[in-house]
């Protein structure tokens, strides 16, 4: 068989990366605005790849996330409308945007509800305000990137960023499921150890691992308490929540062991 080049990828500098002499994969389906987990899982590899080739499932993070707020429960999902999606399977990749909304004017109101008296609110909304202005996606995924590149931009995440169906049109394997899945998308550089979350205890299939040679690791995120705008504080909420509070010590707040 003639086999694709691996892609070459450099070991990560971050300073979170994880104690591991060879490269390191962390992939993760897209997750809009999203939360400190994938933010700290991201920092600990060499390289991120997006899974973008699997099916999109409604009520669930890849088009919303948390955002606080001062009343009811305290906090209220952000949510990027789509089409068709709900209605039928789709890969991720093909999800659209629904037109028929003025979502965009939407979410930026209930930012600047949320925190309009944050202590960064101005840098974060004109940062955030940006991307919504000038943004004319037509496909979720493309509009959903654009956060999580800002994310790891703002938590000081240098590593590559790649989406499976872009892999996967150069004519990389990027299929099988759960371990299978894994396993290739490890050879596409030659990763020697791949990163799971938490939940990976529940389908890791080990004696794959073992039998191509290949090393694994488990998430282990202790989520940090920091002060929030609106009382007593709550957990996973978008990582923008964090921002809005913090602005540049952000970082020191995620990677604090407290």
């Amino acid at each position: 068989d003639w086999i694709l080049e691996l892609i070459k990828i450099k070991k990560s500098n971050n300073s979170q990366r994880y104690d591991f002499s060879g490269l390191m994969l962390v992939s993760h389906q897209p997750e809009f605005l999203p939360w400190l987990g994938y933010i700290s899982k991201a920092s600990m590899g060499d390289v991120f790849f997006i899974l973008d080739t699997v099916q999109f499932q409604k009520e669930v993070v890849t088009n919303r996330n948390k955002i606080r707020i001062k009343n009811g429960k305290g906090w209220q999902w952000l949510t990027i409308p789509v089409e068709d999606a709900k209605s039928k399977i789709m890969n991720l990749s093909e999800v659209k945007i629904s037109k028929s909304e003025d979502w965009k004017k939407k979410h930026l109101q209930s930012l600047k509800f949320s925190y309009g008296k944050a202590p960064y609110f101005k840098q974060i909304f004109d940062e955030i305000e940006n991307i919504y202005d000038s943004s004319s996606d037509e496909k979720l995924i493309d509009f959903v990137i654009k956060f999580i590149l800002y994310s790891f931009d703002k938590f000081k995440i240098d590593i590559p960023v790649y989406r499976t169906s872009e892999l996967q049109k150069k004519g990389y394997d990027v299929s099988g499921s759960k371990s299978d899945m894994i396993l290739n998308l490890c050879k596409i550089i030659d990763a020697k150890l791949f990163i799971f979350g938490q939940h990976g205890k529940e389908y890791i299939e080990k004696d794959k691992f073992y039998e191509k040679n290949i090393k694994f690791t488990f998430q282990d995120f202790k989520h940090p308490k920091y002060n929030q705008i609106h009382g007593e504080f709550l957990p996973e909420m978008s990582c923008i929540d964090l921002l809005f509070n913090y602005g540049d010590n952000a970082n020191d707040i995620l990677y604090s062991k407290n």
